[in-house]
């Protein structure tokens, strides 16, 4: 990893202190290899050297493995669970305040050297993945079990309740939660496919969920625009929204027809709202970008996880012994002028822990909300 790394992430090759130093991190821990007591510290240690790039596109990726039973929502330094399986139904929109009778706050903190980020929106999307699989815990040292593992949730009342949980496998987990509000809120209705919009009649609004830059080989993206363009054609609206708040990018291109259709309707060019959030990334923030500067788009919702003058255009390396894949950035971008190492929403709007517990999306709510001053 060291040699190809050197040769081929933009930021080590054409920077030769900064290559030097990540080399050193990386003998370092070829040396201490006798002294771990496993592989998944070695794995940590990994991540680390790699997260010190400070590169969101550049990091470990995680490996197909058994996961804790639970969606969580990092907010105010906390994290909550929004959605479980049903067994676990008890602990829904609780706070998991430990973890082995380890507080959870410390394995924040040791996990923010293991995140690989451009900003600290990263931590926020991040930390709630990484904390629920067993091999980065056990890695961590928080646990020594990974097959059950001891979890503490504080109630809206002070109370505490204990569980003892049983990692699942990724699908299970995927498949069988509860997802509240999945039949009530619209960017959960709309988020089975890459991309698939809602003609709100009574609002006047189009809703265009954008949730990867990916074809969609069961509906090309030709077919989705010609489909707006027939919904509109029936029931004109005065607005656009458009979600790319659970888009971690793909291929910025995808999203150009829709862009192109919209230009042409001069009714709608300057009627266009993105909203962006933790979970924006990558092509999808350089395309929210895009309809800010193309169709004077204003951007609702949180900062996007990642800079948009950070490296990107990814390629992986398989490290051949461990099956472990290394992503790394080949080309670096500068596509804003602003000092900011996120894109920020033209209208900040928060998503608490007490909006999740009443079913209220307030960044989709603020949109519906919005009036453009023609």
């Amino acid at each position: 990893m060291k040699q190809e790394m050197r040769q081929k992430e933009v930021s080590l090759a054409t920077n030769s202190g900064r290559a030097a130093a990540f080399s050193s991190k990386i003998d370092e821990m070829i040396g201490r290899l006798p002294d771990y007591d496993n592989d998944d510290q070695v794995k940590i240690d990994l991540s680390k050297a790699i997260a010190s790039l400070g590169q969101v596109h550049t990091n470990l990726g995680l490996a197909e493995e058994k996961v804790l039973p639970f969606r969580l929502y990092m907010w105010q330094g906390r994290l909550y669970v929004i959605d479980t399986l049903t067994v676990y139904s008890e602990v829904l929109y609780t706070e998991l305040t430990e973890i082995n009778n380890s507080p959870v706050s410390s394995v924040i903190d040791q996990l923010t050297d293991v995140i690989s980020r451009d900003n600290e929106q990263g931590l926020l999307v991040n930390i709630p993945r990484y904390i629920i699989r067993p091999s980065i815990l056990h890695g961590l040292g928080v646990i020594a079990d990974k097959s059950r593992i001891s979890l503490t949730f504080r109630q809206e009342d002070g109370t505490d309740v204990q569980k003892t949980v049983q990692p699942v496998s990724q699908n299970d987990s995927t498949l069988n939660l509860i997802s509240p509000y999945k039949d009530t809120l619209l960017a959960s209705i709309n988020s089975k496919r890459n991309y698939s919009f809602t003609n709100l009649s009574a609002e006047q609004t189009l809703y265009v969920a954008y949730n990867s830059c990916a074809e969609d080989s069961e509906y090309p993206v030709k077919r989705f625009v010609q489909d707006i363009k027939t919904s509109l054609k029936a029931s004109p609206v005065q607005k656009v929204i458009v979600d790319l708040r659970a888009n971690g990018g793909g291929d910025s291109r995808i999203i150009k027809p829709l862009k192109t259709s919209l230009l042409q309707e001069p009714t709608l060019k300057n009627h266009v709202l993105v909203l962006i959030g933790r979970g924006t990334a990558s092509s999808a923030m350089m395309n929210a970008s895009e309809f800010r500067e193309e169709l004077q788009a204003k951007l609702l919702g949180e900062p996007t996880n990642g800079s948009p003058n950070k490296p990107g255009e990814i390629q992986f390396l398989q490290l051949p012994e461990t099956g472990l894949t290394v992503t790394y950035s080949t080309t670096e971008f500068h596509f804003s002028d602003s000092a900011d190492d996120a894109l920020m929403p033209d209208i900040p709007v928060d998503y608490t822990i007490s909006d999740y517990r009443q079913g209220i999306d307030p960044v989709l709510n603020a949109a519906l909300a919005y009036r453009f001053q023609d």
